[in-house]
């Protein structure tokens, strides 16, 4: 298993990385689209939709998102407003973390609506940070944020986690590992405060604000799949599972990041 996902991970990083330095706007889209439509693809599945309709629900919610994002206006106010109206209810699931699993008809039904809605957004979110003149800085710094968060709150929790963050939905987490965290957040964003000649003061609580909020994506897949009785989205990654595996803290760390450097 670990050689695998060593295996996976030297293939796909170098990839993601050269698309988003040095690919053009379109071929940057391009791999946006790939991994948000996987990503539609297994929440679809996840929530009992049969394989062929899955996929093709997910190429036409993928074609109407790149149609948005050619035609979508730059403000973020639309941003905002769909963030409240997906991730308050999402917010308000994970409190309530006993409703869904009856798997009826609305549970199945709403689940997959927020889910799929907050996919297209973190697809939208990453194209228009690409899009700004630091757009490159902004997407990898995004990127590099939750990967430190990841490593903090695994050598946190593994080192002193006692308190369970959410035992029900996500036994491993902790507290401690979520301080952790926030530590390795704040160093990694006084860092490229200093390297980049940034507002240190602005940075560091965006970032870490950011990497609190993304808990929130990582708990809500952990939930849809305990409900639906699956340990990964899918096994397309080798090692690793399957792309909302890898990419659920982005999902709202995506949208976040971009409303708060634009609005602060």
């Amino acid at each position: 298993m670990l050689k695998q996902r060593i295996i996976t991970a030297l293939v796909l990083a170098p990839l993601f990385l050269l698309a988003v330095i040095y690919g053009q706007k379109l071929w940057f889209a391009a791999m946006v689209l790939l991994i948000g439509s996987v990503a539609i693809y297994e929440w679809l599945k996840i929530n009992r939709l049969p394989p062929a309709l899955a996929i093709l629900n997910a190429l036409v919610v993928g074609v109407l998102t790149a149609f948005l994002m050619q035609f979508l206006p730059q403000p973020v106010t639309h941003y905002v407003v769909a963030a409240v109206l997906i991730w308050v209810p999402v917010s308000v699931w994970l409190a309530r973390h006993r409703w869904g699993y009856a798997q009826t008809g609305m549970q199945i039904m709403v689940k997959t609506l927020c889910g799929v809605t907050a996919i297209v957004l973190f697809m939208l979110s990453l194209q228009q940070l690409h899009q700004h003149e630091m757009g490159v800085f902004r997407v990898l710094s995004v990127v590099f944020l939750i990967w430190v968060a990841d490593i903090g709150a695994y050598f946190s929790g593994k080192n002193f986690g006692r308190r369970k963050l959410a035992p029900a939905i996500s036994p491993g987490k902790t507290w401690e590992g979520v301080i952790g965290a926030q530590i390795a957040v704040a160093i990694y964003a006084g860092v490229l405060a200093v390297l980049f000649d940034l507002n240190a003061l602005k940075l560091v609580p965006v970032m870490m604000l950011v990497a609190l909020l993304s808990v929130v994506g990582d708990l809500a897949a952990s939930l849809g799949k305990r409900q639906a009785k699956v340990k990964d989205s899918s096994h397309i990654l080798p090692g690793h599972g399957g792309v909302l595996d890898r990419f659920d803290s982005m999902i709202i760390a995506g949208p976040v990041y971009l409303i708060l450097l634009s609005v602060l």
